[in-house]
């Protein structure tokens, strides 16, 4: 997740790590989830018998097809750009692009970083009903699911789109002295109370500078 640069890599505001696995390539998928972390081995056993590697009966009646395994381990984005729902959004859009061939999409709502003043509970409901708005449901010991053979995620994230065209963000960036490329950091981001033009914002000449602006929309591009 990254702001476009003229030159060199992109300012990071966020990233997305998602495992894809299949269970037809190794012998027992939750020994290979415990292998790599905590969380995706807390999920994978919810998903799959521990002792044999196999699909939970009760899981596979609710699949509408067989095939691999998609879990969104970890989803972090800067905390001036948390509440309005983008996180969620990009990480559909990843999804999207990886459920060719996808079973069933689980994920668990947790925070990664905790707030003073809301309690975990509160926080995995608030993050649960903001997955659910890309399709996700509740399945079991707190791990939610999405069906890709039942819920067209190109259809959940239009509705996405639409919600967040009016958000729009003013970004600060603030040059760095790092290695042979430019880089940058962001310095500040703030939400004007003003609504963006719905048109996408034309190209902007840019010139070096220590310090510029930028104004970015998340419904301007896809591809941003």
């Amino acid at each position: 997740m990254h702001f476009k640069e003229d030159v060199g890599p992109g300012t990071s505001f966020g990233s997305i790590r998602i495992c894809v696995a299949d269970q037809h390539r190794v012998d027992n998928l939750v020994e290979s989830f415990d292998n790599l972390s905590a969380d995706l081995y807390r999920i994978g056993k919810i998903l799959y018998e521990p002792e044999t590697g196999d699909l939970r009966d009760d899981l596979f009646d609710l699949l509408s097809l067989p095939g691999k395994t998609i879990i969104v381990d970890r989803v972090t984005i800067d905390h001036r750009l948390r509440g309005h729902g983008l996180g969620v959004y990009l990480s559909g859009l990843a999804l999207d692009y990886l459920s060719h061939g996808a079973g069933v999409i689980a994920l668990f709502p947790g925070p990664v970083e905790r707030d003073s003043q809301t309690g975990y509970e509160q926080a995995c409901a608030n993050l649960g009903r903001a997955w659910s708005r890309i399709g996700f449901e509740p399945y079991n010991d707190g791990t939610w699911i999405l069906d890709p053979g039942l819920t067209t995620l190109n259809d959940t994230l239009h509705r996405e789109r639409e919600r967040l065209q009016h958000h729009r963000w003013n970004v600060t960036f603030c040059a760095e002295e790092r290695g042979p490329w430019p880089h940058s950091a962001i310095s500040a981001i703030t939400m004007p109370k003003s609504a963006p033009h719905p048109m996408p914002l034309p190209p902007v000449s840019r010139k070096p500078s220590a310090i510029r602006q930028d104004a970015i929309s998340a419904a301007s591009d896809d591809k941003a």
